[in-house]
């Protein structure tokens, strides 16, 4: 009898624990998956979904899943949807997948429709120079003189400084011919930089090796441009530190240009500051040669209003030559007020001679009542008659 209650039992509990594990299992499947955890067979839910919020969300989470075992499957999808995808899921689908495999995955980027082939690459490229940059520099050399792979190079260096990688970038473009290439990968890192804090841009800067003075003076530039984009007042500092040093020679005009922009009587009254010379004088006229070409009609009236001194000679000589085609007699007025005797009679003598080029008529009167001393006239006319 006692055998028959113990075996009635014992079904009894291996019921009872079928039953609980049962609805257990249950409960778990009840459950919601949180949003955007999604198989491949729910592609529905993320790429049917009309909530831009929603489906980054589910996008992303999809990709976060992304591994070795499920990729032949999710890479199907991503074909099939490739062409409605905006540019920065294609970014992120890419990304997930180097997170895990960037060789393959930059393979694939290399051999993709050429509408998309630069977003897939640069993506990888970014995520692999996170993870395992070596390798990402090895890739990169295989390309790096096709148009892609010079577009590559900007994401393997910022990939690496988004992790601390700044000593292999900067040897990286160290180590390039100077070319206005390297000057722009310069660019990237001293931005980069600056966005962190100023601090560290300008560290990096002044550890520069003394023996290249071409890359220094380069690597200063951009700092300082960097440094007026964000963070104004340390450029400043920085440059007004360093002017007159041939490594900084440039920086200063960098730091105005973007000035400029945004407070142009602030800007060109630093420069006023400045110590007179070439420097000085190079940077005032670059300004504002810029801010003419980009908006002309706003630095033209700016500076017919300013209260100006020989410090604004360069601004007053660009504003001159840029008239000369438009209308010489305008051009003249604007030359006639530069302070400086010298640069005002060079100015002159160049409108002159571009004058009579195009109206040898009315250029030889103006020529002759003009008060230019005769070495001036006999240089306009040269051996003309």
């Amino acid at each position: 009898m006692s055998r028959i209650l113990v075996g009635v039992f014992a079904v009894i509990v291996l019921a009872g624990v079928f039953v609980l594990g049962r609805q257990s299992t249950d409960a778990l499947e009840a459950q919601p998956s949180p949003p955007g955890a999604h198989q491949m067979g729910d592609r529905v839910e993320i790429f049917g979904e009309s909530d831009r919020v929603e489906r980054a969300y589910r996008f992303s989470t999809w990709v976060r899943q992304l591994g070795p075992q499920g990729l032949a499957s999710a890479l199907g999808v991503f074909e099939e949807h490739s062409r409605e995808l905006p540019r920065a899921e294609i970014r992120l689908f890419m990304s997930g997948w180097a997170r895990f495999d960037p060789e393959a995955a930059f393979e694939y980027a290399l051999f993709a429709p050429e509408v998309n082939r630069h977003t897939m690459a640069s993506a990888v490229m970014y995520t692999w120079a996170q993870g395992d940059p070596v390798a990402a520099q090895g890739a990169l050399l295989g390309v790096r003189n096709t148009s892609l792979g010079r577009a590559l190079e900007e994401h393997f260096i910022l990939g690496q400084i988004s992790v601390g990688g700044l000593e292999l970038v900067h040897e990286y473009t160290e180590d390039l011919r100077p070319s206005k290439r390297r000057e722009l990968l310069v660019g990237h890192i001293a931005q980069a930089l600056a966005m962190q804090s100023a601090d560290t841009v300008i560290d990096w800067a002044e550890a520069v090796d003394d023996d290249d003075s071409r890359f220094r003076r380069t690597v200063f530039n951009k700092t300082a441009g960097a440094l007026a984009q964000y963070n104004h007042e340390r450029g400043v500092e920085w440059v007004v530190g360093h002017y007159g040093e041939p490594d900084a020679r440039g920086s200063a005009r960098l730091l105005a240009l973007r000035w400029a922009d945004s407070d142009p009587d602030a800007a060109f009254a630093w420069l006023s500051s400045l110590p007179g010379g070439e420097e000085k004088n190079d940077a005032t006229g670059f300004v504002f040669a810029y801010w003419l070409n980009s908006r002309p009609e706003e630095a033209s009236a700016w500076l017919a209003q300013r209260d100006h001194g020989v410090a604004l000679d360069p601004a007053m000589r660009t504003m001159a030559l840029s008239k000369i085609a438009e209308s010489p007699p305008v051009a003249i007025e604007w030359a006639r007020r530069v302070h400086d005797s010298g640069i005002r009679e060079r100015t002159l003598v160049q409108i002159a001679k571009a004058w009579l080029g195009s109206d040898p008529e009315a250029a030889r009167r103006w020529l002759a009542a003009s008060g230019l001393p005769r070495s001036a006239r006999k240089n306009v006319l040269g051996g003309s008659r």
